[in-house]
């Protein structure tokens, strides 16, 4: 999968939430909101990368790839819902990263 075809599978997932957050509480997710959920899941990714490193317990029902994958396609959709291209800007960071 490249990562095109990543953003539109994510923005099509992400617009079926919408819906249901519609339905569900009148109205959707804000920004501010997606990003608190993405903050949750970064604690539960770091709560897993303690588990693997036996400094923590596990106690979430998801596994370390799991929530990878998940703090990735957050990302994706807050940058799709902030009006970044994300694409251009990775393609960006990676030519800089490579300079130094």
């Amino acid at each position: 999968m490249n990562l095109k075809e990543l953003i539109e599978r994510s923005d099509r997932i992400r617009a079926r939430y919408h819906e249901l957050e519609q339905e569900n509480h009148g109205s959707k997710w804000t920004v501010d909101e997606d990003l608190l959920a993405l903050s949750n899941d970064i604690g539960n990714l770091d709560r897993l990368v303690m588990t693997k490193e036996g400094r923590y317990y596990d106690e979430t029902p998801y596994t370390l790839e799991h929530k990878l994958a998940e703090n990735i396609w957050w990302l994706v959709e807050l940058s799709s819902r902030l009006n970044v291209d994300i694409e251009s800007e990775l393609e960006t960071f990676l030519v800089e990263k490579e300079k130094l």
